[in-house]
């Protein structure tokens, strides 16, 4: 029997699902598997680019031909093998290749190919050099949008008419960058903030100074709801919280150890007990937290990523971290970025809205607005 959650489900996709620009590559995609058959096909770019948005929208323009012959498959940790795939499976598509253990798999995913020479392959991922190991008789690397097609893409998610000017001024703001374009779209839509907020709140770096008042760690301190971090954890020294509290570009000059550690603070600050890992860990936890209430003890993973305000945080790290609470059996695991989530990442959390929390730069803020 097939597993469902492996599957490629045309009738849960193609209920109204928007796909604006990257013609050109969906004809790409058309040619070599129809048309050239090839074997081998890559798909390649950084987060938020489209790579998945592309395929997903190339099976449901071809979904007569493809309906019950495409399968989508990945490895999430490296002492897992591929799946077998059934006969009547002409497309395989390997997803997911941006993971740290992608790198170590191009044994597996080459006895995985030539394990199947009558079948299709589309392999997506992030590192563009790694899929060329592979041969791909076609490879599609995806830039951000152009400019043209930046404001034909803004303009199918507002839902009212803006200035020609300021269309063009958003798509040079987000670099074309179609995750930000829609994000921004909302916001508009919301109407939680005028254009000028919105542009500054994506190109801008997070304001830490509220948060980093000395008298605020003081009074803080001496608070019952403080909870002492145990020995073995540092917390945010002192010439940080100084470098933040006088400049506060300067949070992204941190190293992400030291991003780690004010996240640690800011936990400590909400009422948790912290444990800092070391910095040499590996693992997808970068801060473990004990929360001790009358109805049990719990225990959650964070981890932390210090990213650009334009850098996204894709789906492949997120998976890790669920792989990891999983592995690991604790309560539920929480990412927190300078940053904000890829697409797909926030559309996979949802399967795990119980056990996981994506917490992205304008929560953080509001976390730090709560801590004055």
């Amino acid at each position: 029997m097939k597993a469902p959650d492996r599957f490629w489900n045309f009738d849960a996709h193609l209920k109204n699902q928007l796909f604006i620009g990257r013609a050109r590559e969906l004809d790409l995609l058309k040619r070599s598997i129809f048309e050239k058959k090839d074997k081998v096909v890559a798909i390649s770019g950084n987060n938020a680019t489209g790579k998945t948005s592309l395929w997903n929208a190339f099976l449901r323009v071809h979904s007569g031909k493809l309906n019950n012959k495409t399968e989508v498959v990945s490895i999430l940790r490296s002492d897992e093998e591929f799946p077998p795939v059934e006969n009547d499976i002409e497309l395989v598509i390997i997803e997911d290749l941006s993971l740290d253990i992608t790198l170590s798999l191009e044994g597996k995913i080459t006895d995985f190919i030539n394990r199947y020479p009558r079948k299709q392959f589309i392999l997506v991922g992030a590192f563009k050099n790694f899929l060329d190991k592979f041969e791909p008789a076609e490879h599609i690397h995806l830039e951000v949008l152009p400019s043209d097609e930046s404001v034909r893409f803004l303009l199918n998610f507002l839902s009212r008419k803006l200035p020609e000017k300021d269309l063009v001024k958003i798509s040079r703001m987000t670099q074309g960058n179609p995750y930000l374009l829609k994000l921004v779209a909302n916001y508009i839509n919301e109407n939680k903030y005028d254009l000028s907020s919105i542009l500054e709140l994506i190109t801008q770096n997070i304001n830490y100074q509220s948060f980093f008042d000395g008298r605020a760690v003081s009074n803080i301190e001496q608070t019952p709801e403080f909870i002492q971090v145990s020995s073995d954890i540092r917390v945010v020294n002192q010439s940080i919280l100084e470098r933040m509290k006088y400049n506060p570009d300067a949070m992204y000059h941190l190293s992400p150890r030291q991003f780690e550690e004010m996240v640690a603070e800011l936990m400590v600050k909400r009422g948790y007990q912290v444990d800092l890992t070391k910095a040499t860990r590996d693992g997808g936890k970068d801060l473990i937290i004990a929360s001790h209430v009358d109805i049990g003890n719990f225990m959650y993973y964070v981890e932390c990523k210090r990213y650009a305000p334009t850098n996204p945080v894709g789906v492949n790290l997120v998976r890790e971290l669920v792989g990891t609470i999983s592995a690991d059996r604790v309560t539920a695991g929480i990412m927190i970025t300078s940053s904000y989530y890829s697409p797909d990442a926030v559309e996979f959390s949802e399967k795990f809205r119980h056990q996981l929390s994506l917490i992205d730069f304008i929560k953080l803020k509001e976390w730090m607005a709560n801590c004055r």
